[in-house]
């Protein structure tokens, strides 16, 4: 006697209800969209670079040269305690002659920064009268300023997002939606600062004024991209 074996798939057994929720689930409307939130801000933070430059045939002369400039810079600039003061890299390179090594060119930077514009001024015209040269100011937003202006952004940025996913929902005819996912992104674009007041380098000390210096404005942004499941 044979005996016959019906083999079903179990997909088929399953109830046709369980299977329309199954696709469901898979199957979902998603939208996917960016808004932002911006901000012009007054600049209250400065910056400057200022250098020295020396050439000699000796490098190990060279090197003490610039030294020997960039040290009473650093010690005079130092005691403003309203200025935050570093010493940039010391940089060395050949001038060549044809292809021989004629000189040795060195340069160090000075770099100062602060919330007190007129104290970076008045430091950067004793620095000149020094013989450094100003390379540049830039002005941006403080780090305390920026912090609570991009804090203020966030809860608007999210609350036009929110604004913007449900206006979505109901120009689509659904009930309302879920948030799937969210990132937050934020950006601000200092104001580098390239007119400085041309000012002719004197022996005295006294001769050199401080540079004219504007501040201008930032635009601080915080970016909202997000996606959304309508139901």
């Amino acid at each position: 006697m044979r005996i016959a074996w019906l083999v079903i798939p179990l997909l088929a057994l399953a109830p046709p209800a369980a299977r329309a929720g199954e696709d469901e689930k898979v199957s979902k409307d998603l939208v996917t969209f960016r808004v932002e939130a911006s901000r012009d801000v007054g600049n209250d933070w400065v910056s400057a670079t200022l250098g020295v430059e020396e050439e000699s045939a000796d490098p190990v002369a060279l090197a003490q040269r610039v030294n020997d400039r960039m040290n009473p810079a650093l010690a005079l600039a130092k005691k403003d305690e309203r200025l935050t003061v570093s010493s940039g890299p010391y940089q060395t390179q050949a001038v060549y002659d044809k292809t021989r090594i004629q000189r040795w060119r060195a340069s160090q930077d000075l770099v100062m920064e602060t919330g007190e514009v007129k104290a970076l001024a008045d430091m950067a015209g004793k620095l000149q009268a020094q013989g450094l040269v100003l390379r540049s100011v830039n002005f941006s937003v403080g780090p305390d300023t920026k912090k609570r202006v991009d804090d203020d952004l966030v809860v608007e940025a999210l609350s036009v997002f929110r604004e913007r996913a449900g206006l979505i929902a109901r120009g689509l005819g659904r009930r309302g939606w879920n948030l799937v996912n969210l990132t937050l992104s934020d950006s601000g674009f200092p104001v580098p600062y390239d007119r400085i007041q041309p000012m002719a380098m004197k022996a005295e000390a006294a001769a050199v004024a401080p540079p004219a210096l504007e501040s201008g404005h930032s635009t601080l942004r915080i970016e909202v991209n997000g996606t959304i499941e309508v139901e």
